[in-house]
């Protein structure tokens, strides 16, 4: 006999009254020998198996025929929108996305610098003056979030 070694990937928690239901990925070889590579809907406290299948669609039927009965909205659709986020001061946002709005700041001070004449300027660095603006503009308020579907740090209009 086999020594089990099939290990629990992922778990999925749903909210079914007096059960402790999941769905979980497996992996692994099971006690008889023979590879599991799939997902499966479990009563974690009774070990009862209600689905297994290497299709989680499958699954994912079986637990909706489950817990989904005491719903009344199940037919209704949602619009789904981001999951809400941190909003962070200017300061608080990672050394290489403050530099890229300095930058960008700063080259647009240096043309109107240029276009304007020198009495704009007075002698001012783009650079220090991009800081000092910036740093007054965007760290009163919390404005700025991680957008997770981009992965890039964006500035939201309406906060600031």
């Amino acid at each position: 006999m086999t020594k089990c070694k099939v290990t629990v990937y992922d778990r999925v928690y749903l909210d079914v009254p007096t059960k402790r239901m999941v769905i979980e990925l497996l992996d692994g070889y099971d006690s008889n020998g023979d590879y599991q590579d799939s997902w499966r809907l479990i009563d974690l406290n009774t070990g009862e198996e209600f689905a297994r299948n290497a299709n989680l669609h499958d699954v994912i039927r079986q637990a909706s025929l489950m817990t989904s009965k005491a719903h009344a909205d199940q037919e209704v659709y949602i619009m789904g929108r981001p999951p809400e986020t941190d909003y962070v001061v200017f300061r608080d946002l990672p050394m290489v996305e403050r530099m890229k709005w300095v930058s960008s700041h700063a080259k647009n001070l240096e043309h109107d610098f240029r276009v304007m004449g020198p009495s704009l300027q007075n002698g001012r660095d783009p650079i220090e003056v991009a800081v000092q603006e910036l740093n007054e503009m965007y760290n009163e308020q919390p404005c700025f979030y991680l957008d997770r579907q981009t992965g890039k740090w964006e500035l939201d209009e309406d906060r600031y």
